[in-house]
């Protein structure tokens, strides 16, 4: 509920507080325990009426009621704002003591159990490269129960930290609700809880502790703010990039976990298809151009431009990225942190590499028009660029650039290629069960029971109840994660259509009719490899437009080159995509 006029929203200060202590003191006003109960704090008294302290957090009706009293003793009031905290200092001090002894006994007690509960091994140490940076964070950081020397609540947020590292999570939210604090890690895409929710009141001091080693201000709770944690554990350098978003009880904390030396770099650890793996290689070695990497957040389209940029990477080519953040460190190139605070953002950098005589060029990320059309400019003037963007599917983002707006025959002459991806997790390969799916599960797909009579599918076992889960997947079913990838290659066509301004479903259907390989179609290919299942299918990729794009895609493939996929009508001695002569 927004302030009145006549409230200030600047917090009062120090010495002002101390006034007000002593006004309280002397009982001139009121007496101890009406204060206490009105939660309100006298600062000064004057001929013209009384200014009295409040909570910043109070509402509408409880100043009105502050009113209504002071105005029933005989007093005008002006109230101005304070922290709920002070202001509880002054007016209970002893209520604050006990408090804080419970709080630390509170912490202490459930650090232990939670420690007790984890097995993990390794000191989570300040990178030395950080240590000048980040003079709020402890130089060491033991992680071993029996260390005395560290805090409760520190020591619980490094173990927390270091069981994230161990379990191979990619993101950590720290959620306060009104049961208390809950911790989930997101492993393979699935969000889990960590351990049963924290007690209320250890929400404060979780929140800032992590606050602090993001070098975040404590103090700021109305906003969200960015930040980064970088430490060493079991001998490589981990950052751990922090968002913090106020929220109904209290700041939610949401870090995700960029361990780069976790991740082995290269197409085809990522791609299992040949064909497309082929056709994204053959993207990647153009000299000149943009490619566009597209996906929803945590899809790894980081990881596909890092791999595409490592097979470019020799010494005769000149490659430059601006990101925000840094995920991997790649020896040979020229990478730049984003700073916006300094005025340094993407398109500012993309600029500046004009400059810098460059051959390849990643930009982390294209989110607004100055940045998209700066990264085109520089694909149309002889360089390549690589990039990612947030939508669908493939034909998707050709409308994203124009909703952005770029003009239609930029993108057309600019544009090799799009990328859109998903993860799927792997089936366990040790407990996964073998079976035949009925009509009506296939149907789902698309899929008829005459053509896949001779497929085995699988399905994942989840344990539940006792007895021992497989020891490779903890009884998740599912075990690390694969690619899905939907690759549409520019061609006269497509770019004619495009420079028109042709709608997202013309360029689809262009893409199609050019042999390309649906999200769901490849999903569909790595379900009959054993690679995952249709459960999993359905949950990431299955859409009602992604069917529709699926059934399209067969009508036009019916004869299908043996090299690319793509697919051949009547006529045609050879693929016109890839020239391999027709079967």
């Amino acid at each position: 509920m927004p302030l009145p006029p006549a409230l200030p929203a600047k917090l009062i200060s120090e010495a002002e507080l101390a006034a007000g202590e002593a006004l309280l003191q002397s009982g001139q006003v009121l007496d101890l325990e009406t204060w206490k109960q009105l939660q309100a704090l006298p600062i000064h008294l004057t001929n013209d009426g009384l200014m009295v302290a409040i909570a910043s957090s109070s509402d509408r009706d409880s100043r009105e009621q502050l009113k209504q009293v002071l105005r029933s003793h005989g007093y005008i009031s002006k109230l101005v704002l304070a922290n709920a905290a002070d202001l509880k200092r002054i007016l209970d001090p002893q209520a604050v003591e006990s408090d804080s002894k419970i709080n630390q006994t509170l912490i202490s007690e459930t650090a232990k159990s939670l420690l007790d509960g984890f097995d993990v091994e390794g000191i989570l140490n300040t990178d030395p490269d950080e240590a000048e940076i980040q003079s709020n964070s402890a130089s060491s950081l033991d992680l071993n129960p029996s260390s005395a020397n560290a805090s409760p609540v520190v020591t619980l947020v490094d173990r927390i930290l270091a069981k994230a590292l161990d379990m191979n999570a990619s993101d950590i939210h720290v959620e306060p609700q009104s049961s208390g604090l809950q911790i989930r890690l997101r492993k393979d895409g699935v969000l889990t809880n960590l351990t049963q929710p924290l007690p209320t009141k250890l929400i404060p001091a979780i929140t800032s502790r992590f606050k602090i080693m993001a070098d975040l201000d404590i103090a700021e709770r109305r906003q969200a703010q960015d930040g980064r944690i970088r430490r060493q554990y079991k001998g490589r350098t981990v950052d751990f990039r922090v968002n913090s978003l106020p929220s109904r009880y209290g700041e939610k904390i949401c870090l995700r976990l960029l361990d780069s030396q976790s991740t082995q770099l290269g197409l085809d650890k990522l791609i299992s298809n040949p064909a497309t793996l082929e056709l994204v290689r053959t993207l990647g070695s153009k000299p000149f151009g943009m490619i566009l990497v597209t996906g929803p957040t945590g899809s790894g389209k980081s990881t596909t431009l890092y791999s595409l940029l490592a097979e470019r990477n020799e010494p005769g080519i000149n490659i430059s990225t601006v990101e925000d953040p840094i995920e991997y460190t790649l020896p040979g190139i020229t990478q730049c942190q984003v700073n916006r605070e300094k005025g340094f953002d993407f398109s500012t950098a993309l600029r500046a590499f004009m400059r810098q005589d460059p051959d390849v060029l990643l930009v982390g990320e294209t989110r607004d028009q100055e940045t998209a059309k700066t990264a085109i400019e520089a694909a149309l003037t002889g360089h390549l660029v690589l990039t990612t963007l947030h939508c669908n599917d493939a034909p998707s983002a050709i409308a994203r650039l124009d909703e952005m707006g770029v003009e239609p025959f930029m993108v057309s002459a600019s544009l090799l290629g799009i990328v859109s991806q998903r993860l799927l997790r792997r089936v366990c390969s040790d407990c996964r069960i073998p079976y035949h799916p009925d009509s009506q599960e296939l149907g789902r797909f698309g899929l008829m029971t005459s053509h896949e009579g001779n497929v085995t599918f699988f399905k994942a076992k989840h344990h539940e109840g006792p007895g021992t889960p497989c020891p490779n997947c903890q009884g998740t079913g599912y075990k690390g994660r694969i690619g899905v990838y939907e690759v549409l290659r520019m061609n006269e066509a497509l770019a004619a259509s495009v420079a028109k301004g042709a709608t997202t479903d013309l360029v689809r259907q262009l893409a199609l009719e050019a042999g390309m390989k649906t999200l769901l179609g490849y999903s569909l290919d790595l379900v009959r490899e054993g690679h995952t299942t249709l459960e999993e299918v359905d949950r990431m990729v299955l859409t009602d437009a992604g069917l529709e794009s699926e059934q399209r895609a067969r009508a036009l493939s019916t004869v299908t080159c043996r090299g690319c996929g793509g697919g051949l009508q009547e006529g045609w001695l050879e693929c016109p995509y890839c020239l391999t002569p027709r079967q």
